[in-house]
């Protein structure tokens, strides 16, 4: 049932749309500065005497993360929605990097088994879950091609 759109809908949707969106480019534009400060500190990290190869490795991890965000903003203000394929890559790569800064040796078996079946359910959405509907839109179907 389609609801009438009557004036006041339409001023509510010209003024707080473009409100919306410098909210969420300051986001942005503040994500990339953290973004950009932890890069500094990589670096200067990176020079010191003695490394501490953990550190750098959750400071790498942490600015993919970063950048999957940014990212995630960007295509939200080009399409004005939230890409849930890429919010699902970001689970998988945010759970990947505490696996990896904790050390799967740290962890219990519950843990390691909790975080394995999440990132499987992860992964299966994102494979099986009609996430990239245009991609699969895009390529051409296979029975056309085999007639």
């Amino acid at each position: 049932m389609d609801v009438p759109h009557t004036a006041v809908h339409r001023l509510t949707r010209r003024l707080l749309e473009p409100a919306q969106d410098l909210l969420v480019l300051g986001v942005g534009l503040a994500l990339f500065g953290l973004m950009a400060r932890t890069v500094v500190g990589l670096v200067r990290e990176v020079f010191k005497p003695s490394l501490d190869y953990r550190g750098i490795i959750a400071e790498v991890l942490f600015v993919l993360v970063m950048v999957e965000v940014v990212r995630l903003v960007i295509i939200y203000l080009s399409e004005h929605r939230v890409a849930v394929d890429f919010m699902v890559e970001l689970g998988i790569v945010a759970t990947l990097r505490e696996v990896v800064l904790r050390g799967v040796t740290e962890l219990s078996w519950q843990q390691v088994l909790a975080m394995t079946a999440f990132i499987l359910a992860l992964g299966t959405l994102l494979r099986f879950g009609d996430l990239r509907a245009l991609n699969h839109q895009e390529q051409p179907n296979n029975r056309m091609l085999a007639k």
